[in-house]
Formats: C-alpha cells, sequence, structure tokens
C-alpha cells in the first residue's frame, strides 16, 4: 500500500507560490529589459499632430469634435490617440515618461495575457512564460515600445485577448455573464483600432480548433458580433471613405500574396536584419529553422488530430488579414498583433514538449527540437530589437534637445522669432516637418534660407516654402531685431545672430520676396495700410487693400491667393473680387458658399516680367460692417507661382 503523501510545509508552499510567481512574470521582465531604453523616449513625429490637439479644444463640443473626428488616413481612434494624448498631456505636459510607462504597461497586460491561454491549452506554467517572451522579442514591437503614437499597437491587442479569455471563460463555465462582458470590451475596441473588427473570426476559430463539445451553440453566440463588426465597417466606411490613392490605398491584386510571404518572413527574421550588419546568410538560416519546425509541429500535431495549431494560424491571418491590401504602405510594426500567433505558437510547442503523454524518447526529441527552434529565434529578434530600440532613443533625444531648446531660445527672447541654422534631414523628418512647436503655443519658428536644399523631406510633410524664410524676410527681420538664429550644435542650441549677420550674403538690391504670409507680423512691411489689423495668424481686408510683392521672373507666372471667408458671411451674398498688378487687372473671380476657405490663381501678363517690386490690389464687393469696421476677406498667403 503506498503511503500517504505528506501535507506541503508552509515553507515549501511559499516557495513554490514564488516560483510559479517568478515564472509568470519572467516574460514582463524581459520585456523591460529588452525594451528598457523606451521608458526614456520622448516624442517625434506623428506625436506632436496628437499634442497639439489639446491647443483645439477650448468647450466640451470640441471634445467631442477632436476625439471623433476622422484623422487624415481615414482613422477614427479616439481611446488609442486622441483620448490618450489628450488626457496625458492635459495632466503631465510635455513629459513623456508616464506616456511610456503606460505603454509598457499595456504591454505587460498583453504578455500577461497571452501566458493565460496558453496556460489553458497546456496546462504549463512554463509554456505560458515563453509564449510571452517570444512575442515581446519580436523585433516589431521596437516602434510601439519606443513611439508613443503606436500605443494602439499594443492598446488593440489588450482589448483582442481581454473579449478572447472572457469568451474562453463563457465556454468553460456556460455563465452568461462572461459573454456579456465579451461583448462590452469588444465593442470598445472600436475605439482603439480597426483590426478590431476581426475579433469575431478570432473567437470562431477558437471554437473550431480548440472547443470539443456544444460547438454550435458557441458559434451561434459570436452572431450578434459579427452583425455588430459588419455595422461597424458600414458606418466607418460612410463617415471615413477608404483611401483611393496614396500610400494608403487598398490594392486588391496579387501582390496581396507578395505581402503576406513578406510580413510571414518579417514574423521570423527581422525586418531590417541586413540593415544592421547581420548576414544574408545567418538570416537565410534563421528563417529556414523557423520554417521548418512550424511545419514539421503542424504534421505531427495535425497526425494526432489536434486542431490548436490551427488556431494560431488563423490569429495570424486574420489580425494580418485586412492589411495585406496596403501594398503601398508596408511596414514591420504592423505585425505587433500578428506576431502573438508566433509567441503562442512557441508557447504551444514547449507545452507540447513537457507533455507527460508522450514517450520519454518522444518527450526527449520534442524538447531538443523546441529548445533549438525558440533559441534560434531568439537569437534573430533579439540583437535587432536592442539595436533597434537604442537607436530610436537617441534619434528620440536630438529632437528633445532641439524642441525644448527652442523653448528655452524663446523664453530668452520672447518679442523674436527663433530662425533655426543647420537643421538635417533627420531632425526634419523626426520634428521639423511635424510642426513640434506648435503644442508648445510657438507658430513662429523658420528655418534659414537654402535649408532645404540640404534636407530630403519624407512625402506628406509640412513644405519648406512655410518655414524657410526668404532671404529677403530675414534680413529685414535681422535690421530690425525681430529675429534671432540659433544653430544645432551638438546636443544644445547656439546663438549665432551676429556671426550670421556678418557672414550671410547681401540679397538682391531693391528685391521683394516672391511669397506673402499677411498673417505673419514678419511680413507686415509688404502689406499696404489699408488691411486691419494683424490677428492670430491672419488678417482681414476691408473693400480695397493692397500688398508689395517681387515681379516674375518668366513668363507663364501666376497669382496665387489663399484666403477665408466666413460662412454665415456667404450665406447672405456671395463675394466677388477683383485682382490687379501695377494696375493691370489680372481678372475676376466669385467666392460662394460654400466655399469658407477659397484659392484663386490668375495669369501674370509678361509686361511685368522682371520687375524687382509690384503691387498687387485685390478689391471684393461686397462686404460685411461691424462697429466702424469694414470686412471684406480673410487672407493668408498671396504668392506668384511657375
Amino acid at each position: 500500500m503506498t503511503a500517504a503523501p505528506s501535507p506541503a510545509s508552509p515553507r515549501g508552499s511559499l516557495q513554490s507560490r514564488l516560483l510559479r510567481l517568478a515564472v509568470l512574470l519572467s516574460p514582463v521582465v524581459f520585456l523591460l529589459w529588452l525594451y528598457r531604453e523606451g521608458l526614456d523616449i520622448w516624442f517625434m513625429q506623428d506625436d506632436f499632430a496628437w499634442l497639439g490637439l489639446l491647443r483645439q479644444v477650448h468647450s466640451p463640443s470640441d471634445v467631442i469634435r477632436v476625439l471623433f473626428e476622422p484623422a487624415a488616413q481615414g482613422t477614427i481612434r479616439p481611446w488609442s490617440e486622441r483620448g490618450f494624448f489628450l488626457l496625458f498631456e492635459y495632466l503631465f505636459g510635455l513629459d513623456s515618461f508616464p506616456f511610456r510607462v503606460t505603454a509598457f504597461a499595456t504591454a505587460a497586460a498583453d504578455i500577461l495575457l497571452i501566458g493565460w491561454i496558453i496556460r489553458r491549452l497546456t496546462g504549463s506554467m512554463v509554456a505560458g512564460a515563453v509564449a510571452g517572451i517570444c512575442w515581446a522579442a519580436n523585433a516589431s514591437l521596437v516602434v510601439a515600445m519606443t513611439w508613443s503614437s503606436a500605443w494602439n499597437e499594443l492598446l488593440c491587442p489588450c482589448f483582442l485577448l481581454t473579449a478572447l479569455v472572457l469568451f474562453i471563460r463563457f465556454v468553460e463555465t456556460g455563465r452568461a455573464v462572461f459573454w456579456w462582458w465579451q461583448l462590452v470590451v469588444f465593442l470598445l475596441g472600436f475605439g482603439v483600432l480597426e483590426i478590431n473588427v476581426v475579433y469575431p473570426a478570432i473567437a470562431i476559430s477558437w471554437v473550431l480548433f480548440v472547443v470539443q463539445a456544444e460547438r454550435r451553440r458557441f458559434l451561434l453566440s459570436q452572431i450578434p458580433l459579427c452583425v455588430l463588426s459588419v455595422i461597424y465597417f458600414g458606418i466607418h466606411r460612410a463617415v471615413a471613405p477608404l483611401q483611393t490613392s496614396g500610400a494608403y490605398a487598398l490594392h486588391f491584386d496579387t501582390e496581396i500574396l507578395k505581402t503576406l510571404a513578406l510580413y510571414a518572413k518579417w514574423s521570423l527574421v527581422p525586418a531590417d536584419w541586413v540593415a544592421w550588419k547581420h548576414s544574408v546568410l545567418s538570416g537565410r538560416l534563421i528563417l529556414a529553422s523557423g520554417v521548418v519546425g512550424i511545419l514539421a509541429l503542424l504534421v505531427v500535431e495535425l497526425r494526432r488530430r489536434r486542431t490548436v495549431i490551427l488556431f494560431f494560424a488563423a490569429w495570424f491571418l486574420a489580425t494580418l488579414g485586412p492589411l495585406l491590401p496596403l501594398s503601398g504602405h508596408r511596414s514591420d510594426y504592423y505585425l505587433t498583433i500578428p506576431v502573438i500567433a508566433v509567441g503562442m505558437l512557441a508557447g504551444w510547442s514547449v507545452g507540447c514538449a513537457l507533455d507527460d503523454k508522450n514517450t520519454a524518447v518522444s518527450r526527449r526529441a520534442w524538447q531538443t527540437v523546441s529548445v533549438i527552434c525558440v533559441g534560434v529565434y531568439l537569437v534573430g529578434m533579439v540583437p535587432v530589437a536592442r539595436t533597434a530600440t537604442a537607436w530610436w532613443w537617441v534619434r528620440a533625444e536630438s529632437v528633445r534637445s532641439l524642441v525644448l531648446g527652442v523653448e528655452a531660445a524663446h523664453r530668452t527672447h520672447p518679442d523674436a522669432v527663433i530662425v533655426l541654422d543647420g537643421v538635417n534631414t533627420e531632425l526634419f523628418n523626426n520634428a521639423i516637418g511635424h510642426s513640434p512647436f506648435y503644442p508648445l503655443g510657438l507658430d513662429k519658428v523658420y528655418l534659414t534660407p537654402g535649408s532645404a536644399a540640404k534636407i530630403e523631406a519624407v512625402p506628406d510633410l509640412a513644405e519648406f516654402r512655410d518655414v524657410e524664410l526668404d532671404p529677403v524676410v530675414l534680413q529685414h527681420a535681422l535690421t530690425t531685431n525681430r529675429a534671432v538664429i540659433y544653430s544645432i550644435v551638438g546636443d544644445h542650441l547656439r546663438n549665432i545672430t551676429e556671426s550670421y549677420k556678418r557672414s550671410a550674403p547681401d540679397p538682391l538690391v531693391g528685391r521683394l520676396p516672391r511669397r506673402i504670409d499677411v498673417g505673419n507680423a514678419l511680413y507686415s512691411w509688404l502689406v499696404g495700410p489699408e488691411w486691419l489689423p494683424l490677428e492670430t495668424g491672419f488678417r482681414w481686408m476691408p473693400a480695397r487693400a493692397t500688398v508689395r510683392i517681387s515681379g516674375p521672373d518668366v513668363g507663364g507666372n501666376e497669382l496665387s491667393l489663399d484666403g477665408y471667408c466666413p460662412e454665415e458671411q456667404l450665406k447672405r451674398a456671395p463675394r466677388h473680387i477683383t485682382v490687379l498688378m501695377d494696375g493691370i487687372v489680372l481678372g475676376h473671380s466669385q467666392i460662394i458658399n460654400p466655399e469658407s476657405t477659397f484659392h484663386r490663381r490668375f495669369h501674370i501678363p509678361d509686361s511685368l516680367i522682371g520687375k524687382k517690386a509690384v503691387e498687387v490690389e485685390i478689391r471684393v464687393d461686397p462686404v460685411s460692417r461691424i462697429g466702424n469696421r469694414e470686412l471684406g476677406l480673410i487672407f493668408g498667403k498671396i504668392e506668384i507661382l511657375p
């Protein structure tokens, strides 16, 4: 007769609990180690657009508009982008640390949810830990772990995984409360990322490939969620139509298969493997190891009639599928959510290796294969993730030095505009081109003349003509002490105003700029006395107003006018405008409702070619009167274009 086991000692029980806790949290500790610089990374690129939203909020209605107005890419993400930046900037200002802590906490929650699911499938704490570590190690997470604007890539899987966990509990217990909480989480997920729409497919895959009993009942329980996904898709298309051109246009052609193959490769070998000076051959070996290991596991599992492995494939394809038509915008960080399947697959393989139902020989073979495949995968991912994270930190530090340096310069020279010299391509693409000073309330920061020739800007950033000063305008601003020039030296800014004055070439004598920003104080000396006083970024003109500008250099040039007329005024009557240059009528035009913001171009006659200065006269009829003010139109920019 076998003796009854003695009860575990309290000390042994405590050690066991501590060991389980250590295994449970090991992926989180690994995450903190791997991306540790990410906790100190500052803002860059799209972050500044979201940080600028707080300046646009003046009433409760503004909050609703800012949260739900579609972005330029046709996205509506009130929780993960607009709400996140609005709330955190309101609470913490431009302190990036709370943003980064939130990103790490979200990734940690994802890891714990992944581990819970794998433990449910395998019964192994170690398998759950391996799943979390392998997901965290994937280099596609670098962007999400270092860039606050990519928080949605961490928050969306948190919603998907939470909803799935609740559904699993519903399947296990039959308690309707779990189904309803799943529904709540699913609905809230629509405010995070559009990929949330695929959740019903994930839940259905769980039923098909994991659940053994009452499949019909649980499949039917997902029908309402499928209907909600279809409704969401219809509403989203109505308020934010799909893009038909540009990088975010959808292409339903054979490129989808190439995109799928590329993303599958990046899931096993980092996209930047070669860029970070690793050999092509080693990358191919890592890829081959991963592919062979996955195929071997697939064959063995299907021969055993175990279909759980197909759930991991379904997760990968479901979460990646909506991104495949974006063949013009392939990016490895889009894999943040799909590669959860890679982590779960790795955890499942370890669970299979530890399965007591295997023979001793079979178990040793499984363990050997699992250790080799997981080890090779980590050897490929970890170095790239570490290197890329440090690289992002360096880039963000240069942006932090620039933006906060300009803020300090403005405090020193509150009445002068700041002009930057020495901005390179990286700083322009990571900061200047994204209007980084707008969240600070600094609207007038410029680049020195000639800066554009030294910068290779990526598409869709601020135009150089909006940020690079004309040499004549800069000379006038320096002469009247309305500008100071700072040079970027290492990690700080240095005032070089006096040395710049001495070394800058003289502009053409008597030449005026070809472009005038009527709403900018730097151009006030070119604006006629008829204009009303300068307001925030614009001026009203009365029935007649003039500006001085350079004449055209060659034939075929046009005069461009950008302006605005309030909708309530256009509703009362259209505005008729006449434009003259040195007394020559260039043309007439009409502004009618609802064209509040208008853009007009007028041909310039050859008789004005070569003139160093001409007078542009604008007449508008009718005008509105408020008190003793005569209000015609609001103007921004007037310029000569080819």
